[in-house]
């Protein structure tokens, strides 16, 4: 599989905010909308930080 989990990083603490993410897409200016495996989808408004591939990690941070 290749879904990977989303991440929201603020003060430099990271919280999971999705698993089993197979899409995100920018929907405005620092908004993205997360697209899972089963249909679900959440708006976040942040900036991407970090994105690893190999370890299925995303990193969004707080503006």
């Amino acid at each position: 599989m290749c879904e990977s989990s989303v991440y929201f990083k603020e003060n430099n603490m990271e919280k999971l905010i999705m698993e089993n993410v197979a899409a995100i897409t920018p929907a405005g200016k620092d908004v993205f909308l997360l697209k899972g495996l089963l249909g679900e989808s959440m708006e976040v408004t942040g900036i991407i930080e970090d994105i690893n591939l190999m370890a299925h990690k995303i990193i969004l941070k707080a503006l």
